[in-house]
């Protein structure tokens, strides 16, 4: 039984970066809750819950390597700027809710964390290889719970 099996699976998935020729890609998921999402009040609106983690399989810290910790706010995104991913969240407060430091202010979009390499979606070409990560490394990542 591994790290958080209800959450790392297949379907999932929500991308990588890195090179799918070799085992050095970082596979990306994303969960809003399907057919019954959780939501939370923001600003007299509700807002849908988003679990999102990743799994890293190569790191020259071998303390980043595995299942990352599982994380839920309501403004997760990832995108590309200038050749790397970006996730982010909005505003000071959704940062501090998954553990970060607080930088920047409540009305803006911030990075918690830039890969090396760009996002690419997951597709039908590519999604039995990102999948394969699930089994490789079913522990989480040492850092996690530290």
């Amino acid at each position: 039984m591994g790290y958080r099996d209800d959450f790392y699976k297949k379907e999932n998935i929500l991308g990588y970066t890195g090179d799918l020729t070799d085992i050095k890609f970082t596979v990306y998921f994303a969960d809003a809750g399907g057919l019954n999402p959780k939501t939370v009040e923001v600003d007299g609106r509700q807002q849908v819950l988003v679990q999102f983690g990743r799994i890293t399989q190569y790191h020259p810290h071998k303390d980043n390597i595995g299942r990352g910790e599982v994380h839920e706010c309501y403004s997760y995104s990832i995108f590309n700027e200038n050749g790397q991913a970006k996730e982010c969240v909005y505003g000071r407060s959704e940062l501090k809710k998954i553990g970060m430091r607080q930088k920047g202010g409540e009305d803006e979009h911030l990075s918690f964390h830039t890969s090396r390499n760009s996002f690419e979606p997951v597709n039908g070409g590519n999604l039995e290889i990102l999948a394969s990560a699930i089994t490789r490394f079913q522990n989480a990542k040492d850092k996690v719970g530290a």
